[in-house]
């Protein structure tokens, strides 16, 4: 069921290196030097990528299990993979140009993002000025470009248009505010763009992005570009979480066995247990419906086929399900980890953190996203056109 492919076996082989590395991305509030320059040669952030442009373009669901194995050994890389490595997938949404401004020089170039419409442009002629604030742009200090979301008025009272906007590093300011309890070594920090003009190729419309009306596709034909917005982004901030929560479970495993090897009368009792069964159980749980999505949607693109309204609006109810699992499962490894658990030198209370940071992603909140699925389920297909963005 789970895919192979060189990648994956390079970061199994860096798995116990990128596991020691996790306490420097830590204390430096960024990724280890170490790290970048290991991932750089495996290829970690070219899974998804085009070909075209020194890419794997493999199966997505190859990205899904390096960031799950990535996050079981760093949760700070996996996070930073998965937000990061994404982005190599989007730039091929992006007029041919602006892909060979990213890529032609380096094809191991690193993109962040704040897509959050923190930013406001005005349309000139040949593209738009755009300035804005955003946060959260993890990665940041190895990315050489950056996707920031902004709102374009019309100056004429009617609604603003949502674009993505591309810059390259000469284009922003990267101010350093990354004091977090969670994700620590994520270097998610702030991304500032001051009147800045972006032409019109590095922008998209994100309606156009979403029903997948983009130019990318008329060079990058495979079936990985044809596939849905949120049914590849979404991944990206909820696999390292099922990483991680597999960590800190493996991490309270180790404490009770090692009590267990000392003396045998020490098998935890029936509470313990049965957290650790059912934490088990919504990792896998996890992890498996998550591939199973993703691989549907890849082998609907493979046909040439339309994803259906019900995939999308599985996926995105999945996605909100696997959250909720990943972060039960961490509570249950912490609370069976002992009392030694709440040492700020244990690595179970870190994991714990890094799961409820990620928990507070824009993406992974469910206010939006049930009440929306529970209409689908009554309304049907119908639903959809009242709800813009809704798949």
């Amino acid at each position: 069921m789970y895919p192979t492919h060189p990648v994956l076996d390079a970061i199994a082989d860096f798995s116990d290196e990128l596991r020691r590395l996790e306490t420097e991305s830590s204390e430096l509030r960024r990724l280890s030097p170490g790290v970048v320059k290991k991932f750089r040669e495996i290829g970690v952030m070219r899974i998804i990528q085009p070909a075209r442009h020194g890419g794997y373009e493999a199966d997505p669901r190859v990205f899904n299990e390096a960031m799950y194995a990535i996050s079981r050994a760093s949760g700070s890389a996996g996070w930073v993979t998965g937000v990061v490595g994404v982005h190599s997938w989007h730039i091929g949404l992006f007029p041919d140009k602006a892909q060979k401004e990213v890529f032609g020089a380096d094809p191991d170039t690193w993109i962040s993002s704040s897509y959050g419409p923190a930013g406001t442009a005005k349309q000139v002629p040949g593209g738009h000025v755009l300035t804005g604030r955003w946060s959260f742009s993890s990665g940041s200090d190895y990315c050489d470009w950056v996707f920031v979301g902004g709102l374009v008025t019309d100056g004429a009272g009617g609604p603003p248009e949502y674009r993505h906007f591309l810059l390259p590093r000469s284009d922003y300011e990267i101010v350093d505010v990354w004091h977090a309890s969670g994700l620590v070594g994520t270097g998610s920090n702030d991304i500032v763009v001051t009147e800045q003009f972006v032409p019109e190729h590095r922008s998209l419309n994100v309606s156009d992005t979403l029903e997948r009306n983009v130019p990318g596709k008329e060079v990058n034909t495979g079936a990985l570009f044809n596939l849905p917005w949120f049914g590849v982004l979404l991944n990206s901030v909820v696999v390292p979480l099922i990483g991680i929560a597999s960590s800190a479970l493996d991490e309270a495993l180790r404490v009770h066995r090692d009590k267990f090897a000392a003396n045998p009368r020490m098998m935890p009792g029936d509470l313990t247990l049965t957290r650790f069964a059912e934490a088990s159980g919504e990792i896998d749980l996890a992890r498996d419906m998550l591939l199973r999505n993703l691989g549907d949607l890849y082998q609907t693109a493979l046909r040439g086929e339309d994803p259906t309204p019900a995939q999308r609006m599985r996926g995105k109810r999945d996605h909100m399900i696997a959250v909720g699992m990943a972060v039960a499962a961490a509570d249950k490894a912490y609370q069976s980890g002992g009392p030694r658990s709440i040492k700020t030198t244990s690595l179970i209370q870190q994991l714990w953190r890094d799961v409820h940071a990620g928990e507070h992603h824009a993406m992974n909140l469910p206010d939006g996203t049930y009440p929306v699925y529970g209409r689908y389920l009554v309304e049907g297909d119908a639903l959809l056109p009242s709800i813009p963005g809704a798949y």
